[in-house]
């Protein structure tokens, strides 16, 4: 029985509703098979076919059972809010299972006793959660999201597959959307299956095919333009318009075909396109929405396509950055642009900084860069430079992001505290201004309060209103080497430079590659000391972003919707006629 509170469509569960999922669960009950993998989108019922595989062992064959979930917190979820009302309404599991009682140590939260067996949830991050006792069917939900190591005693799939070592009918299933092609554990698994796909046929010529968002180099959903929620499936076959009144009548009657050696293991694939509660329209919409931004892109391959994203070891020469190069000249604003940003590192002997102008769709064109030596050239380059736009009008920089780190200096303040000084000191003089710190894995735009930010290294209490940023500058560091591969062919999210930007911004920008740790993991790692103007970048990149506080470059007006409607021209008028270029000190050369 579904329960009212995990499903829209409460009630008796019919495998009809979904048809595919008929075949998953069946090989659990499968004597030659002893590993089902489900490597799926989201929004398949992917979740209720594990609950239907618990329900089962505990009705049918009563087992001890292992639910590792990627966290002890999400274990704890799901039983809360799945299994329990799961076994609540469901006469047969009900009789069975018997409910949590804070004074019953054999049946609570995290593990629950009936004949015959139990059912333990387990959390990836937890190695004791995984070793606990002997298990003959170990479910792993969401294997893409568990951690590399269970604490210090290795993968945390081994080690709950461990448990049903004596177990000759053992039962071990996989699931998950995946997630970085060649990281992703669910597609790892897939390849070692049999490989089956859900083949379904077409309702006007009855060609069975699998429903694939791109095939031959041709996306197969199509819509007229600007009206998604009109779209259609194009038969590779007859060029039939199928839609989404067909697809229930496609699905029903879908086959699973296996496209590999079956060696013990079931191995299922199957995306967004099959599923009931999902409509083309409704696909297309996410596509729209996702395709010019790729970190959303990926969210839409891996959650919707059910396809791993294909992410670039980022090695790149001199040459291929110089590429992005266009006709325009430094310190003008291209046609089109609505707003400037800055970023700024601070370094104990100065400050680097970059300015980039954008367009509302996130293409953007460095317009200026170099060394500054004194917080009042800051102040110049922010509140002093006028920056002139190839249609005539005149451009200020709109918001800037300034590292806070800095590191030490050998008298008086460090470097982070002078930078906090000098962010009290000007916050409000028209220019959007934040301090910074990077950070993987965090959102951009994100407060996250704490000791660190509330003082000064020294000590000193910092005003309440004192902002400092997180920053993911791994992403950001993706999301600018996948802007200048775009410049090369003009598309979306393109990173374009001046026409005199040199190999010295070449060199500083390229300081960083992409590589894998000993663990297969992608993390950016240093080549060369100097990197500085690629952090410049990462903060001029983050402060456009649509997550930003307050929206990104892509909420302002463009020029079109009235005159002067740029966000450029928030800032103040300059308080002095004068147009600032800055270098790198003569010093800073002679020692290159």
């Amino acid at each position: 029985m579904l329960s009212p509170e995990a499903s829209a469509e409460p009630g008796k569960w019919y495998t009809e509703r979904a048809e595919y999922l008929r075949g998953i669960m069946d090989a659990f009950s499968d004597p030659l098979v002893e590993t089902v993998v489900v490597m799926s989108s989201a929004q398949i019922g992917k979740t209720e076919c594990l609950n239907n595989v618990v329900g089962y062992f505990v009705d049918y064959a009563p087992s001890p059972i292992l639910v590792v979930e990627p966290t002890i917190e999400v274990g704890k979820a799901w039983s809360k809010d799945r299994l329990s009302t799961m076994i609540r309404d469901t006469p047969s599991l009900k009789g069975r299972v018997r409910d949590v009682r804070s004074r019953d140590s054999n049946n609570n939260t995290l593990h629950k006793r009936f004949e015959g067996g139990h059912i333990t949830i387990a959390g990836a991050n937890s190695a004791a959660s995984l070793r606990a006792r002997p298990i003959r069917v170990v479910l792993c939900d969401d294997v893409d999201a568990f951690p590399v190591s269970a604490g210090s005693e290795g993968d945390p799939i081994n080690l709950a597959v461990k448990r049903t070592t004596t177990f000759w009918n053992r039962k071990i299933g996989l699931f998950s959307t995946p997630t970085i092609d060649e990281e992703s554990r669910i597609a790892a698994a897939y390849a070692l299956s049999d490989q089956r796909k859900f083949f379904v046929p077409c309702v006007h010529c009855g060609e069975r095919q699998v429903l694939i968002w791109n095939r031959d180099n041709r996306e197969r959903l199509w819509w007229p333009k600007g009206e998604p929620l009109k779209a259609r499936y194009i038969c590779p076959y007859c060029d039939g318009q199928i839609t989404d009144a067909y697809k229930a009548k496609m699905v029903r009657h879908g086959q699973w075909r296996a496209e590999a050696e079956f060696s013990g293991t079931a191995g299922f694939w199957i995306n967004e396109l099959c599923s009931p509660w999902v409509s083309f329209g409704q696909l297309a919409t996410k596509f729209l929405e996702s395709k010019d931004r790729p970190s959303d892109l990926q969210v839409f391959i891996n959650t919707s396509l059910g396809e791993t994203w294909k992410q670039v070891v980022m090695s790149k020469g001199e040459d291929e950055i110089l590429k992005a190069r266009v006709d325009l000249d430094p310190q003008t604003v291209p046609e089109g642009a609505v707003a400037l940003t800055c970023g700024i590192d601070v370094q104990k002997i100065g400050f680097w900084f970059v300015v980039r102008a954008w367009d509302r769709n996130l293409t953007s064109w460095l317009i200026h860069y170099g060394f500054l030596s004194t917080w009042e050239d800051v102040e110049n380059l922010l509140y002093h430079t006028e920056y002139q736009g190839v249609d005539g009008r005149r451009h200020y920089i709109w918001r800037v992001a300034i590292d806070t780190g800095g590191g030490a200096k050998e008298e008086g303040l460090s470097m982070t505290e002078e930078t906090y000084w000098w962010i009290v000191r000007n916050v409000g003089r028209g220019v959007a201004l934040w301090g910074t710190k990077g950070a993987s894995n965090t959102i951009p735009g994100k407060f996250r309060p704490g000791e660190e930010l509330m003082k000064t290294p020294s000590g000193k209490k910092l005003p309440h209103w004192f902002r400092i940023i997180r920053i993911d500058t791994d992403q950001m560091k993706d999301l600018y080497h996948y802007g200048i591969e775009q410049a090369a062919q003009h598309g979306p999210n393109a990173i374009y430079l001046h026409r005199d930007t040199g190999k010295d911004y070449a060199l500083q920008v390229l300081a960083e590659e992409k590589r894998r740790d000993k663990n297969g993991a992608m993390e950016w790692k240093k080549v060369r000391k100097d990197n500085h103007l690629l952090d410049a970048e990462v903060l001029a990149l983050s402060v456009a972003q649509p997550q930003w506080i307050g929206g990104g470059v892509n909420l302002i007006p463009g020029k079109e919707t009235g005159p002067q409607a740029t966000a450029s021209v928030e800032a103040p008028a300059p308080r002095e006629e004068r147009r600032v270029a800055y270098n790198r000190p003569s010093w800073l050369e002679r020692e290159r």
